[in-house]
């Protein structure tokens, strides 16, 4: 159950990253709305089965940070086209970083 709560976090952020991008380009405005309360609601259900099942939050909390980190660039390329600049490739290689330290340090 687990995997299925973290599929299910994977998934909202996904819409939701992809409802930030659209909603910031001002395109399907009301659509997006839309799409961004679907997004929370699966975020709120993964949230819910992963602190049920695994009795703390920290791994989920981990888990939307690594959705974030690598759905965020992929789905910005793909639908805007835009590259990231020097800056934004130090942070995500700094964000991996730290991901990478919180779960593996105790």
């Amino acid at each position: 159950m687990q995997i299925v709560a973290l599929c299910v976090v994977f998934f909202g952020e996904l819409l939701a990253i992809t409802s930030e991008i659209f909603f910031s380009k001002e395109k399907y405005m009301y659509a997006m709305i839309f799409l961004m309360f679907i997004a929370g609601s699966f975020l709120l259900g993964g949230y819910w089965l992963a602190y049920k099942y695994m009795s703390s939050l920290w791994p989920i909390y981990i888990a939307t940070i690594t959705a974030i980190l690598i759905l965020e660039p992929i789905v910005i390329y793909v639908i805007t086209g835009e590259s990231p600049n020097l800056g934004a490739r130090i942070g995500f290689v700094l964000g991996v970083a730290g991901c990478f330290a919180a779960l593996g340090i105790s």
